[in-house]
């Protein structure tokens, strides 16, 4: 009505509201116009959201029709808000391969990785204990993460083949093998000065024979090789463990070999 009217032009006159504010400027959405003095008034409130660049606009007197959905359209493609408040990304990890969802008898998907060393007692001498060093192989299911550990006396492919050849004997025929392309195998072999393609054909024949798969992770992909790495990990806190039992005496290879299956037995 006419007093309604009257009394909402008295409020305005009496208020303190810029005249801009009170008679704004209409300006559609979809022109380019309402884009440039969002993105001005925006980067004027230092990228501080749409309420505050919202607020903006209207004091400085625009009026811009559905400007909600353009400013949200705007500042969700502006870098420095992503910078300033976007949350941090996390890389989605791959699909975990066949071998490891693929129900089979056990071992017959394994990983292999080498750890160690440890000095062992050899021989007793005159002038003490003649040390040397042991390494372990371990052999890892893929499937049932169960673990078989293999003591070898040097890095050598002879060594590994013997290992290979218990763990085959013992454990049944497996599939397919893994393992990585760092200082375990092909850095080890270059170290004692073998040429590796003898060695390595050596190993390929051998396991042509059984007819058994090798599958080499790529260089530097530390992370795919995660599932027995893991398991390498917990044999180590368990064999630290059971080294603390026999501080003070000389360790040696029987010994060693006993604590490794025991330590197969406790995580298995």
């Amino acid at each position: 009505d006419s007093e309604g009217l009257l009394r909402l032009d008295g409020r305005l006159k009496h208020s303190k509201l810029e005249t801009g504010e009170k008679m704004p400027l209409i300006i559609p959405s979809r022109s380019h116009i309402a884009s440039l003095l969002i993105t001005h008034f925006h980067e004027s409130v230092h990228h501080q959201g749409r309420h505050y660049t919202e607020g903006a606009v209207r004091s400085n007197g625009f009026w811009i029709t559905g400007g909600k959905r353009l400013i949200n359209s705007i500042l969700h493609k502006c870098v420095q808000c992503r910078k300033l408040r976007g949350k941090v990304e996390h890389q989605k990890m791959a699909d975990l391969p066949s071998d490891r969802l693929t129900p089979s008898p056990p071992f017959s998907y394994v990983g292999v990785d080498t750890f160690g060393p440890w000095s062992v007692a050899t021989r007793r001498t005159r002038g003490g204990a003649a040390n040397s060093k042991r390494w372990a192989i371990m052999f890892s299911c893929l499937v049932t993460r169960a673990i078989h550990i293999e003591v070898i006396e040097e890095m050598t492919s002879s060594s590994f083949i013997n290992a290979l050849r218990r763990f085959t004997g013992i454990r049944g025929p497996v599939r397919e093998f893994r393992s990585d392309q760092g200082t375990n195998f092909v850095g080890a072999v270059n170290e004692l000065s073998l040429l590796f393609n003898d060695a390595n054909i050596n190993i390929k024949g051998y396991l042509s024979k059984k007819q058994i798969v090798w599958t080499f992770n790529p260089p530097h992909a530390s992370h795919m090789n995660g599932a027995w790495e893991r398991m390498i990990g917990l044999a180590r806190r368990i064999l630290d463990s059971m080294l603390t039992d026999i501080q003070g005496k000389q360790l040696t290879h029987e010994v060693l070999c006993t604590l490794m299956t025991e330590v197969c037995c406790i995580v298995n």
